[in-house]
């Protein structure tokens, strides 16, 4: 939610929106296990 309200706040102000080789290993290292975790509860019926 957060990074959402950030990016339309940058498109509000007409800012470029780029994301570097380090933004995206960091952005995957976050995403990623979040959606691992959701996908093994899922699988388990313990969501």
């Amino acid at each position: 939610m957060d990074t959402a309200a950030v990016i339309a706040l940058l498109k509000a102000y007409g800012q470029e929106i780029r994301f570097g080789k380090t933004g995206l290993i960091v952005a995957i290292s976050i995403i990623l296990p979040i959606i691992i975790t959701l996908s093994y509860a899922a699988f388990k019926g313990t969501f």
